[in-house]
């Protein structure tokens, strides 16, 4: 049960605090993303619109992250700041609007997932479940409430996995854009993604030591769940570096030109 005890308070943090409209947060993000999705034009077909959406929510996400790095303080050794809500009155507090934000995007995703066939896909209906379940239940406990919001910064890799598809009539575009998607896909998910993996496992032991300390199993349990979906992510991060690997490797072996052989005699 969350309170506002300090007691708590130096493992959970204090953000969201405890009249923060969360529902009513998620449920506008609901129905503005819907709404676009909608809105679009009718020659646009369902799939891009979907692409669309994703974009508009990578951008506004990284912003949001980026935001929150030039303009805070950083301790990630410190256990409510990694893996709770941070300090009040500090920038923490605004991260709650970008996780409700975001729920609201993965859920409207998932709903046109389920109404258009073109747009459903098992890795993605399974990618946005695993974040929702890590990303709500982080929001209405606090538990690791900050490293969901730290790993939105990955989505910095969909923007142009995006734009390689919604331009992919456009071939020199859509080459830029596939490049740009492998090098960020590297940097921000497995590079950043693993810098910040590194500090939640880090803050694992002390966090549920602290929990114990108070009897707060439901703490202890819900970090528990949480650190497995996140370590599954990172299965599923590897899984898709590895076929992007494949695949330019597949297109460079198929643009090098044959080698000529003379003959001898």
């Amino acid at each position: 049960m969350l309170t506002e005890k300090d007691d708590h308070i130096e493992y959970l943090g204090s953000n969201p605090s405890l009249d923060f409209p969360i529902s009513s947060l998620i449920f506008i993000s609901i129905i503005g993303h819907s709404l676009i999705f909608y809105l679009l034009p009718s020659s646009i077909t369902p799939l891009i619109k979907s692409y669309i959406l994703s974009t508009i929510h990578a951008c506004v996400s990284v912003l949001a992250v980026s935001i929150f790095y030039l303009r805070s303080s950083i301790n990630f050794t410190q256990v409510n700041r990694i893996l709770g809500g941070g300090d009040k009155g500090t920038h923490y507090e605004n991260m709650a609007y970008s996780i409700c934000y975001s729920a609201g995007y993965f859920i409207c995703d998932l709903l046109i997932m389920l109404c258009f066939k073109s747009v459903r896909s098992q890795a993605a209906i399974f990618h946005h479940i695993v974040v929702l379940i890590i990303g709500v239940s982080g929001v209405y406990t606090r538990v690791g409430h900050t490293s969901h919001f730290l790993m939105l910064a990955e989505e910095v890799s969909t923007i142009p996995l995006n734009l390689k598809v919604i331009y992919h009539h456009r071939h020199s575009i859509h080459d830029l854009f596939a490049s740009l998607f492998a090098i960020t896909f590297i940097l921000s998910r497995l590079v950043y993604g693993t810098i910040i993996c590194a500090y939640i496992f880090r803050a694992v032991p002390q966090f549920i030591q602290m929990a114990a300390n108070y009897d707060d199993t439901t703490s202890i349990v819900l970090i528990i769940i949480q650190i497995i979906l996140i370590f599954l992510t990172r299965l599923l991060n590897l899984y898709w570096a590895v076929l992007i690997i494949r695949k330019m490797t597949a297109k460079s072996r198929k643009q090098k030109p044959p080698v000529s052989v003379k003959k001898t005699e």
